[in-house]
């Protein structure tokens, strides 16, 4: 099984995946990426014969995904390992399927590694405490600067806007139905109103329309059928999301940490919505919630009060924190793209004030 090796001297584990609280030595993270490049591509040339260098977008998809899915199986054989040996029963089968995957996972990680040092933004990343390599390559992965003109495309393509539902097949039709009538297909005028009252861009629904019917080769694209089967799926991409919810969670494990930016603004801002929580500022939205969870769930009782329960709490901050971040991110980008600061740089609104929070460590020394 072929293991990919680092520089010499380099430990592993400052590679870290995004479950580790010990992260990459920032005052190191530049020179060491350099070398980190030419020593895994020239490693990766001369025993596989591929450059890691030249990685399509696609293929960086696919490693993200992978390594988050092994990562989960290796825990799991690590586990069954642990209980066999506190049974006392022979364990070497799964020791040994679990130390063949853990080469995979670090082979994983050490390509992602290089994707990330790749590109600026990747770099500036890397720079943030809490991110890893798989989160910084996931997003340079999944998000196109050419059509992400503000941080909102990110964050609506990212499942982050809580505006934004998945309606499904059933709602979609009904919506369709309900604004078109009997007629097969919709006018422009319908359309207009099917994607206002669906909160879905116009100009962005019509493409995918036309895409979906071009594909499929049905006669006009704006038939009802091709609406609703357009309008019905996932509205963001679910990659994306689960990578967006990775960084959250490593926000809040480095919290603590006098380095950590995010994990901070993640702790205000829990308390921030804790005391308007208290103060029953989230009383219209826990009744229209208190109507969708099953009445013997805690959730239900804390929704049932008028209140959000923690894990909801939880949920918000994290998430606001994540947005922050995904700006920062959207801005280095930008300008790493084009060469000037984005159009609209995000305003963060506290309490009634508004100001602008510039990204951390940029520019880049």
């Amino acid at each position: 099984m072929v293991d990919l090796k680092v520089p010499p001297g380099t430990d592993p584990g400052m590679f870290g995946d995004d479950d580790n609280e010990d992260y990459l030595d920032l005052s190191k993270v530049r020179s060491f990426q350099i070398e980190l490049v030419k020593r895994i591509t020239k490693d990766a040339l001369d025993k596989m014969g591929a450059d890691p260098t030249g990685m399509s977008k696609d293929e960086v998809r696919f490693l993200v995904s992978s390594y988050y899915a092994i990562q989960e199986m290796r825990k799991l054989l690590n586990n069954r390992v642990s209980a066999l040996s506190k049974q006392d029963d022979p364990a070497s089968v799964f020791s040994f399927i679990s130390s063949g995957v853990e080469i995979t996972e670090k082979n994983i990680l050490k390509f992602l590694s290089v994707a990330s040092s790749m590109e600026e933004v990747g770099r500036w990343a890397e720079s943030i405490r809490g991110i890893g390599p798989v989160i910084s390559a996931g997003l340079l992965a999944h998000i196109d600067m050419s059509k992400a003109e503000t941080v909102g495309h990110i964050w609506r393509f990212a499942g982050l806007d809580p505006t934004l539902d998945w309606l499904g097949r059933e709602k979609s039709a009904k919506l369709v139905n309900d604004l078109v009538g009997r007629g097969s297909e919709a006018t422009e005028a319908q359309f207009v109103e099917i994607a206002t009252a669906a909160n879905r861009k116009a100009d962005a629904l019509m493409q995918q329309v036309q895409t979906f019917a071009e594909s499929t080769g049905k006669g006009s694209y704006l038939t009802k059928d091709n609406i609703v089967k357009t309008l019905a799926k996932r509205p963001w991409n679910a990659d994306l999301k689960l990578i967006c919810w990775k960084a959250g969670e490593s926000f809040v494990k480095v919290c603590n940490h006098e380095e950590d930016v995010y994990g901070h603004v993640y702790a205000a801002r829990k308390l921030m919505e804790m005391q308007k929580n208290e103060a029953g500022e989230f009383a219209q939205q826990a009744k229209i919630k208190a109507e969708r969870v099953g009445k013997s769930t805690d959730a239900y009782k804390a929704y049932s009060q008028g209140m959000l329960p923690p894990a909801h709490i939880h949920a918000r901050a994290k998430r606001y924190a994540v947005k922050l971040f995904l700006s920062h991110w959207h801005h280095v980008a930008y300008e790493s793209t084009f060469g000037k600061a984005p159009p609209k740089p995000y305003i963060l609104n506290q309490e009634g004030h508004t100001h602008y929070l510039a990204p951390p460590n940029w520019p880049m020394k």
